[in-house]
C-alpha cells in the first residue's frame, strides 16, 4: 500500500501537461472528421440519386410492360369485333377469348357485354354469376361506365368488387362500330396478385421501396407504401392504357448508407478513442519506469521474507524441476540455493521416497511425512506439504519442507517413557489393588468404620490409577498400530443390551437410569471387535453417567440409514461448552483441567474411542442434544454393505 501511494504521488505531476497533446489532436480530428463526413455524405447522396433514377426507370418499364401487354389484347379484340361489324359467332368468340387469356399474364377473365349486358365471358367456370349482368343495374359503377361510353375512352378502374366473387382491376373498353353506333363494352378483369408479387420481388432485389397510386389521389395507394408520395421519394408517371397512375421509388434505409450524424458519431468515437490511447501511452510511459523500480523493490522484499522463514520453501514446475529455493535450504539440507536451481526435486528425498511421494502426493495444503537426505548423506524425517500456484501463465508447485527429526526424537522418548512407566507400574499396582481388595473384603479381620473408609478410598484410587495406565497403554498401541482386532459379525442390539447390563452397577451407584430405545431394530448386524466396541460403549456411558444429575436418564438409541447404523448416547447434563467442542477427541483434553474438578477422568477416553471406531471403519462425533445435555454418537457400516464391497 505504501509503495502504491508513493507511485501514485510520483506520477501525479504528469497530469497538468499530459492532456495538452491529446486535446490538440482531438480538436484536429474533429475538424477533419466534420469535413470528411460532409464530403462522404454528399458523394453518397449523389451516387444514390443517380442509381435511384436508373432503378426507377427500370421499375416503370417493368410495370408498363406487364400491364399494357394484357390491356393491348383487349384493344386487339375490339379491332377484330369492329372489323366483323360485331357479328362473330359464339364459337369463334370463345376461341379468340381462350387464346387471349392464354397470352395474357394477369388476365382473370374477359367478358363481352353487347348493349351493356354481359352475355359472354371466358372462362365460364367460376364466373357463372356474372352472366346476364346489366351494367346499368350497378348503381355505384354505372356513372363511371356511362362516362367512359360518353367519352369513348377505355378506363382501368379498381379494385372493384366482382359479382363472381373477389376483387380485381377492370379494364372496360367501349366499342363503337365503323358506322359510329355503340355496340357494347369489352370488360377485361385483371388479377394483380401475381403482378404485385413480381413487383415486390423486383423492388427487394433493388433494395428500394415502391408505391403506386392514381395520379389525382390524395391518400392511399394501389400498391406498396402510400407515404412515399409525401416524402423525398422519386415520383414518375406511368404510361398505362386507360389509367393515370404514378410510381414512387425510394431506397431502403439500409441501402442508402450512413447519414451525416452517423459519420460524425463514428469519427468522434474514433477520435476520442485515439486521444485516450495517446494520453494513456504518455501516462504509462512515465509509470512504467516507476513500476519497474517498484517491482524490483517487491522482488527484494519477497526474497527477504522467504529467506526469513525457517522452513524450506521450494518452487518447481509440474515435472519436478527446481526453480527457486529460500536460504533455509542451506541450514536444513546443506546446499547453497544456486546449487539446486534446475535440479530434480527428488534430490532432496531419501532413496525410495520419490515413488512413495508419487503414490501419496499431498493435497492442497495437506502434509505427508517422508524421509529427506542432506548434502552430507544423513537421512532425516520431514513434513512435506504442497500448494498449487501459477506464474507467467504456467502451473507451478510450491513445496514447504519442515525438519521434524528433533520432534520425532522427542516423541519417541516420550513414548518410550510412557511405555516403560506404564509397564513398570502395572505389576506393583496390580499387587497393591489386590491387597487392598482382600483387606476391604475382611481377609485381615474385622475393621472399624474409619479403617474401612480409608481402605476403600485407597482401593478406588488404585483402580483409577490402573485405568489411567490401561488407557496409556491403549494409546501407545493405537499410535504404533500394534493393537489387535478380532472382527466378527454381531447383532448390534445384543451388543448394546450387554453394554447397558455391564454399566448398570455404575449407573445405580450414581442413581442414574440407563434406557435403550429403538429395540425394534433387532436384525442389524455389524462386523466389529466385540471387546473394543464394549470399551467404546463403556467410555461413552461412563461419561454420560458422570455428567448426569441424580435421577436423570441416559438414552441409548439406534438410527438406520441407507448403508450405516448410528448409535447415540444422550445424557441430561449441562452439555459441552462451545469453546471446548473442537478439542473433545484430543488426547489429555478435559473441559475442567484444574486440580479441583468435580468429575474425575484421564482425558484419554474419547481419544481412544475415536481411534477404535476409526479402526472398525466407522466415525464418531458430538452434537448438543435437543433438550439440553450432550449427545455422543458413532456410525458403523452395516455388514451387508461390507459384504458388497
Amino acid at each position: 500500500m505504501e509503495q502504491s501511494s508513493a507511485l501514485k504521488q510520483q506520477s501525479q505531476w504528469l497530469l497538468p501537461w499530459q492532456w495538452l497533446v491529446p486535446l490538440f489532436c482531438l480538436l484536429c480530428a474533429g475538424i477533419v472528421t466534420e469535413y470528411q463526413s460532409r464530403q462522404l455524405v454528399e458523394q453518397r447522396q449523389n451516387q444514390a440519386l443517380q442509381q435511384l433514377v436508373g432503378l426507377s426507370g427500370q421499375l416503370r418499364s417493368f410495370v408498363e410492360s406487364e400491364l399494357n401487354t394484357s390491356l393491348y389484347m383487349s384493344l386487339g379484340l375490339a379491332s377484330h369485333l369492329r372489323a366483323s361489324d360485331g357479328k362473330l359467332s359464339e364459337k369463334e368468340m370463345l376461341f379468340l377469348l381462350q387464346n387471349l387469356l392464354e397470352q395474357g399474364k394477369h388476365i382473370r377473365n374477359i367478358g363481352l357485354a353487347p348493349g351493356n349486358v354481359l352475355t359472354l365471358i371466358y372462362p365460364v367456370q367460376g364466373n357463372e354469376r356474372a352472366l346476364g349482368l346489366n351494367y346499368q343495374n350497378l348503381t355505384q359503377q354505372w356513372p363511371d361506365i356511362e362516362k367512359l361510353i360518353t367519352d369513348k375512352q377505355p378506363r382501368l378502374v379498381g379494385p372493384v368488387a366482382l359479382i363472381q366473387g373477389g376483387a380485381g382491376y377492370v379494364y372496360r373498353l367501349p366499342l363503337f362500330l365503323n358506322d359510329g353506333s355503340y355496340w357494347g363494352i369489352i370488360s377485361t378483369v385483371l388479377d394483380l396478385t401475381s403482378f404485385n408479387q413480381m413487383l415486390l420481388q423486383q423492388a427487394n432485389s433493388y433494395q428500394v421501396q415502391v408505391g403506386i397510386r392514381e395520379k389525382d389521389a390524395v391518400a392511399g395507394a394501389l400498391f406498396g407504401y402510400s407515404n412515399l408520395f409525401s416524402e423525398d421519394a422519386l415520383v414518375l408517371d406511368l404510361n398505362i392504357k386507360g389509367a393515370e397512375w404514378q410510381i414512387a421509388v425510394r431506397f431502403m434505409d439500409e441501402a442508402v448508407g450512413w447519414s451525416l450524424w452517423q459519420w460524425r458519431l463514428l469519427g468522434a468515437s474514433l477520435s476520442v478513442v485515439f486521444c485516450l490511447m495517446l494520453a494513456w501511452l504518455l501516462h504509462s510511459y512515465r509509470r512504467s519506469a516507476l513500476f519497474a523500480d517498484a517491482l524490483q523493490d517487491n522482488e527484494m522484499y519477497s526474497r527477504r521474507i522467504m529467506d526469513s522463514v525457517l522452513d524450506v520453501i521450494v518452487t518447481t514446475d509440474l515435472d519436478g524441476t527446481i526453480e527457486r529455493v529460500n536460504s533455509a535450504v542451506s541450514t536444513v539440507f546443506g546446499y547453497l540455493p544456486n546449487q539446486l536451481a534446475g535440479q530434480p526435486f527428488s534430490l532432496l528425498l531419501a532413496p525410495g521416497q520419490a515413488g512413495l511421494l508419487a503414490t501419496q502426493a499431498p493435497g492442497e495444503g495437506a502434509a505427508v511425512e517422508l524421509l529427506g537426505i542432506r548434502h552430507s548423506g544423513e537421512v532425516f524425517t520431514m513434513d512435506l506439504s504442497r500448494n498449487n500456484t501459477e506464474h507467467q501463465g504456467k502451473a507451478r508447485y510450491v513445496w514447504l519442507i519442515r525438519d521434524i527429526s528433533e520432534r520425532k526424537k522427542v516423541e519417541q522418548l516420550k513414548n518410550d517413557f510412557v511405555s516403560t512407566v506404564s509397564h513398570e507400574l502395572r505389576t506393583p499396582l496390580t499387587a497393591i489393588s489386590g491387597a487392598l481388595g482382600l483387606a476391604v473384603g475382611g481377609a485381615l479381620g474385622p475393621l472399624n468404620e474409619k479403617q474401612q473408609h480409608m481402605l476403600m478410598l485407597a482401593q478406588q484410587n488404585s483402580q483409577r490409577l490402573g485405568k489411567l495406565i490401561n488407557d496409556l497403554l491403549d494409546i501407545e498401541k493405537l499410535a504404533v498400530n500394534k493393537m489387535q482386532f478380532k472382527f466378527k459379525l454381531w447383532p448390534l442390539l445384543q451388543l448394546l443390551r450387554q453394554a447397558i447390563e455391564l454399566n448398570q452397577p455404575v449407573a445405580l451407584q450414581r442413581q442414574v437410569k440407563l434406557e435403550l430405545q429403538c429395540t425394534e431394530l433387532n436384525d442389524l448386524w455389524v462386523e466389529v471387535d466385540e471387546v473394543r466396541l464394549q470399551q467404546v460403549m463403556a467410555n461413552l456411558l461412563a461419561n454420560a453417567i458422570r455428567h448426569s444429575p441424580v435421577g436423570a436418564t441416559v438414552l441409548v438409541t439406534m438410527d438406520l440409514s441407507a448403508k450405516t447404523v448410528r448409535v447415540a448416547v444422550t445424557d441430561q447434563g449441562d452439555g459441552v461448552s462451545v469453546s471446548f467442542e473442537p478439542r473433545l477427541f484430543e488426547k489429555f483434553s478435559q473441559a475442567d483441567s484444574s486440580d479441583r474438578r468435580q468429575v474425575a477422568g484421564t482425558g484419554l477416553g474419547l481419544a481412544i474411542c475415536k481411534d477404535l471406531i476409526n479402526a472398525m471403519r466407522g466415525d464418531i462425533g458430538y452434537q448438543r442434544a435437543t433438550g439440553g445435555g450432550a449427545c455422543f454418537y458413532f456410525t458403523l457400516p452395516l455388514a451387508t454393505e461390507l459384504s458388497l464391497e
